[in-house]
């Protein structure tokens, strides 16, 4: 797609929110989607806007690819699962080949673990190794990149300096 058209497209929805659920979804997450859709701001939600019977997978990379920003909010787990990695991945594709926006937040998460796969992101990624036993290790790769690519990125981190 030429810069223009690009320019001209009209999203669907003006944000994809990325997140873990069991950590965040019902304090930081909800609050953040309620301030964001107070604000005129129209958010993809997973458990707000998913059209019931539709795949999960497919509808939640379409809803990617349909947002003018993504915003991670990376937490303790996030990388602990398998669909948050590839919801990662897909965002950092559309912010590379496509001049798409992310914002990472780190809930209680040190940006550092994710460029270097330290801490409970270096736990998460050996188990999703030793799971795969080899049979798509480039796969774990492509999550590893992503997680690097994404922490080069200015975010806000949230939680840690809260509870000092």
């Amino acid at each position: 797609m030429d810069s223009q058209k690009e320019a001209n497209q009209k999203w669907k929805y003006d944000a994809f929110l990325s997140f873990r659920g069991e950590d965040t979804r019902n304090n930081f997450v909800s609050h953040l989607y309620k301030r964001l859709e107070e604000r005129g701001f129209n958010v993809f939600k997973d458990d707000e806007k998913l059209e019931r019977g539709r795949p999960i997978s497919a509808e939640l990379l379409k809803a990617i690819e349909e947002s003018r920003i993504a915003i991670i909010v990376f937490s303790e787990t996030y990388a602990s699962s398998k669909w948050c990695l590839e919801e990662l991945t897909k965002i950092m594709d559309c912010v590379e080949k496509k001049g798409r926006e992310a914002i990472p937040i780190f809930h209680n998460v040190d940006p550092s673990d994710l460029s270097r796969q330290s801490n409970s992101v270096a736990v998460a990624l050996a188990k999703h190794e030793a799971d795969l036993k080899g049979s798509d290790l480039g796969k774990v790769q492509r999550w590893k990149d992503a997680l690097g690519k994404v922490a080069n990125i200015a975010g806000l981190d949230v939680g840690k300096a809260a509870n000092r």
